[in-house]
């Protein structure tokens, strides 16, 4: 028999981005001297797999993990 883990809200929850406050994209959207360097090491990544690595950078400490869309990032936390 086969039973569901999550309700429809927690998957929900779970594909995509909750609202952000200036205080969260501050604290966790600001990449460190560490993060950059690893995000771009100068070759083989282009502008797309640069935001998608930073924002998986910073949203697995936010949210503990990386939902399913991460385009779907809140707006404000790309230009950081």
């Amino acid at each position: 028999m086969s039973q569901k883990m999550f309700t429809a809200e927690q998957l929900e929850q779970l594909q995509s981005f909750p609202e952000i406050s200036r205080e969260e994209l501050n604290k966790h959207f600001r990449l460190t001297q560490a993060d950059r360097a690893f995000v771009d090491p100068g070759h083989g990544r282009g502008p797309g797999d640069k935001l998608g690595l930073a924002v998986q950078l910073a949203t697995l400490p936010w949210l503990g993990f990386v939902p399913d869309d991460v385009a779907s990032v809140p707006p404000a936390a790309r230009v950081i």
